[in-house]
């Protein structure tokens, strides 16, 4: 806003200063600069309201500018926030590749897992027949698990998600073997695969050593060696804790069993 002062002392002023001067005592000089500071007074309040409305206009165009660029970024944010949950959805549904360590070596041989039923027992601390974890009660979990037949299915808690899983897994077996009917080969794996579960389960530590020494006791103990010793020491593992004296008696009760069913079959008549 360019604001140029006249030459009040010029003859284009000359009437204006004759009027200012009248019957005054006031010189030609005297009436211009009266003129000139009436000019400046004037001057400076349209400065003023000229620069106050100049500072409105950039304000609001400052506010408007703000509120443009809040709006973009809250618009941006809400893209990406849907980008987002359609990208935790795709992977929602995307298939799952287990995880594995690099570096480490295939092993000889595979382990096979036991029942779902046998695991919830074991996260419950539940009993649980030894059967489950042997090499019969593995494959026919595993078998289960491959078979169609049983559509039947029912509802679990996975996390924070309700998943359907096949009745079958989660009840006993129909062909579970009470641990003192096992042989001795089954026991003797079986008893390995259960101490890995519960060690993978995080069993306390002072169970785990507990459970592991009896198994210990029972498998190297002398009686193995004597007849019918290893159904002895099944019947016994089946019941209590180790205990020399009652192993003793439940020795005396397979002798006895055995002997009962050799009398039945010497007396049982040929047809």
């Amino acid at each position: 806003m360019a604001h140029i002062e006249p030459d009040f002392n010029s003859a284009t002023f000359d009437g204006i200063r004759n009027r200012i001067i009248g019957n005054s005592q006031l010189t030609h000089e005297e009436a211009a600069n009266e003129l000139s500071n009436g000019w400046k007074q004037d001057r400076d309040i349209h400065v003023a309201a000229w620069t106050a409305q100049s500072n409105e206009e950039t304000r609001l165009a400052n506010e408007a500018a703000q509120a443009e660029q809040a709006r973009a970024e809250q618009e941006k944010r809400a893209l990406e926030q849907e980008a987002e949950k359609e990208r935790r959805e795709t992977e929602k549904k995307k298939p799952k590749i287990n995880d594995f360590k690099a570096g480490i070596s295939v092993g000889d041989s595979l382990t096979h897992r036991p029942s779902q039923y046998a695991i919830h027992k074991l996260k419950s601390y539940e009993y649980v027949e030894l059967w489950y974890f042997s090499p019969d009660g593995c494959k026919e979990a595993a078998d289960e698990a491959k078979s169609s037949a049983d559509n039947t299915f029912g509802f679990t808690k996975v996390d924070d998600f309700i998943a359907l899983k096949p009745v079958a897994s989660f009840r006993p077996s129909r062909k579970v073997i009470q641990d003192h009917s096992l042989e001795w080969r089954q026991f003797d794996m079986a008893k390995n695969s259960f101490l890995l579960q519960i060690n993978r389960l995080g069993w306390p530590k002072k169970h785990q050593r507990a459970i592991t020494m009896f198994f210990m006791n029972i498998v190297s103990h002398p009686q193995c060696a004597e007849p019918f010793g290893e159904q002895a020491l099944l019947l016994y593992a089946a019941r209590v804790i180790f205990n020399s004296t009652l192993l003793k008696n439940l020795a005396e009760e397979v002798w006895n069993k055995v002997h009962l069913d050799s009398l039945t079959e010497v007396h049982r008549p040929v047809s």
